[in-house]
């Protein structure tokens, strides 16, 4: 079995292709080098903004202390590769800036998640042009680059969610093999690691199975993808709940006989995120519409800062402070619309796209609305998986006799909405949090902001 697995591995022999074509190679190439230069232009302008969160995760990672970077339940794959990341960062660079090198860490994640969400466009839908600029205006949207620049939660396990998305479409429409479910199952447990709530993800597979024909290049039988699913599920959640006990139980001593509101408690440490009365558990009334508008718009656009309240203004559509807004709102309602006018040619050409956003999108909706949605961190993910969407929406347009001219448009119009993400989130976001240091909201860690303060990697601290 072992070895039929192994074996199974050969599919990737096929990057093989990559060197062989000379079209795959000079877009591959071209990705690369487009993509090296995102990231040095992210560098040269990274944040240097302290919150929170950034300076208590990072404090918890050089205090090189297994109780500090097991602590958060929610994220413990977060902080613990963290550390062994900071242990490299040191040897290659030194001992001070750790804050930088965390930083980096997170941006160069981010970075290559933008390859492969361009690569893997480019190679699934024959368009290079579609694939920048679904790469920019992901990139570009307000929750992604702002926790690209962060050593904060929200972006890493994003992209484990986008890229789980990907390997799914891409195995549904070529077929699946044990080595390529070995892939999905390993992205699916650090997917968790890095955020518990990704567990609302573990439908991807079980529904990419499902959906596909083949299965090692052969017919793919229905009762034998009952069988996988049910060993793929069972695998998963087991490495899980074995993970999530070695932590708890033997990692953190914690216990099942401790009073339960104790953090010695198991049920506590495990649950932390929702025990204390905060966060999904707080109590008091919630509007769960303006949490899901005020969250979600945020993390595409957010130039005035966080507040509550509208933004848009439909009868003042020109003020600088309803403008950028009101275009946002016109792009998706111009994408919804287009949807639904050509909704059975979208459905015909992108069938398994549609129902994978399906459970990626209507369960995170549902979800983070109801747990926390007014912070635009929770979003990232949706997002991305928006913009996919919206790509799709554009592609169904492109009928067959006037396919480029059709491909143009959408071109400039997606072109256009990235634009506007751009100036706005770079002027009145990225720009100022990159020009010097400053922190906000830090009552009560002053002592871990001094710890890990100042930067020397920069030359006026």
């Amino acid at each position: 079995m072992f070895k039929r697995s192994l074996e199974s591995l050969e599919f990737l022999k096929k990057a093989e292709n990559i060197f062989r074509s000379p079209s795959i190679w000079a877009g591959f190439l071209f990705l690369v080098c487009f993509t090296g230069t995102l990231f040095l232009f992210d560098l040269r302008f990274l944040s240097r903004h302290y919150d929170w969160d950034s300076i208590v995760y990072t404090h918890n990672i050089v205090t090189n202390k297994y109780w500090k970077v097991f602590f958060n339940p929610h994220h413990i794959g977060f902080e613990s590769t963290g550390l062994l990341y900071l242990k490299f960062w040191y040897w290659f660079h030194g001992p001070d800036s750790a804050m930088f090198g965390l930083r980096l860490r997170v941006l160069v994640v981010a970075s290559f998640f933008i390859f492969l969400l361009m690569l893997s466009y480019w190679r699934l839908y024959k368009d290079m042009v579609g694939a920048v600029l679904l790469g920019l205006a992901v990139h570009c949207s307000q929750g992604f680059w702002f926790y690209a620049q962060h050593n904060d939660t929200p972006l890493i396990h994003s992209c484990f969610t986008a890229a789980l998305f990907l390997l799914c479409v891409w195995n549904s429409k070529n077929g699946w093999s044990p080595g390529k479910l070995y892939i999905a199952g390993f992205l699916q447990v650090w997917n968790v690691y890095y955020h518990q709530s990704d567990t609302i993800f573990l439908t991807f597979v079980p529904v990419s199975v499902l959906l596909a024909n083949k299965w090692r290049g052969r017919s793919f039988e229905y009762s034998y993808k009952l069988k996988l699913i049910f060993v793929y599920l069972f695998s998963v959640v087991f490495i899980l709940t074995l993970s999530y006990l070695y932590v708890g139980f033997i990692l953190l001593e914690r216990n099942l006989t401790a009073p339960i509101e104790s953090e010695k408690n198991f049920a506590n440490w495990l649950f932390l995120y929702a025990s204390q009365e905060k966060w999904g558990a707080a109590p008091g009334p919630k509007n769960y519409i303006m949490n899901f508008y005020r969250g979600i718009g945020d993390a595409f656009l957010n130039f005035e800062g966080v507040k509550n309240g509208l933004r848009i203004n439909a009868n003042d559509l020109t003020s600088l402070k309803s403008f950028p807004y009101n275009l946002n709102l016109g792009f998706w309602v111009g994408i919804l619309f287009l949807a639904f006018l050509n909704w059975i040619r979208l459905w015909k050409s992108y069938k398994t796209e549609l129902i994978l956003l399906f459970f990626w999108l209507i369960p995170s909706f549902i979800f983070y609305t109801w747990w926390e949605g007014y912070f635009f961190e929770f979003w990232v993910s949706s997002v991305i998986g928006l913009l996919i969407f919206a790509a799709l929406v554009f592609r169904s347009l492109e009928f067959e006799n006037f396919r480029f001219g059709i491909r143009s448009i959408s071109h400039i119009i997606f072109f256009s909405y990235v634009s506007l993400l751009f100036l706005v989130n770079f002027t009145y976001s990225t720009l100022p949090r990159s020009e010097k240091s400053h922190k906000s909201f830090i009552e009560g860690i002053e002592d871990k902001y001094e710890d890990i303060t100042p930067e020397p990697v920069y030359r006026n601290e």
